[in-house]
């Protein structure tokens, strides 16, 4: 009787950490990604053609890949991988 209860809740506990995964962050190719606003980002450049962009929402984990996070001052924050 022991070895259904945590076998139950073993699978309860695997599920519930699949949904959070899926509510909380992306799953991308083995990365996943808190859907978290950076607050530091002022603009943002992806190839191609590397054009400024302002984003609503990004991060240096949710950027595209080779994607250019920019502060305010111009500087570089991260680059998306």
């Amino acid at each position: 009787m022991a070895v259904n209860k945590v076998g139950i809740l073993l699978a309860f506990l695997l599920v519930y950490g699949i949904v959070l995964i899926r509510v909380d962050g992306q799953y991308d190719g083995g990365k996943v990604c808190a859907q978290v606003c950076e607050q530091r980002v002022a603009t943002m450049k992806c190839p191609p053609g590397n054009k400024p962009t302002r984003p609503l929402c990004v991060n240096c984990c949710t950027a595209g890949t080779g994607c250019k996070l920019f502060r305010s001052d111009g500087s570089l924050l991260c680059t998306g991988t």
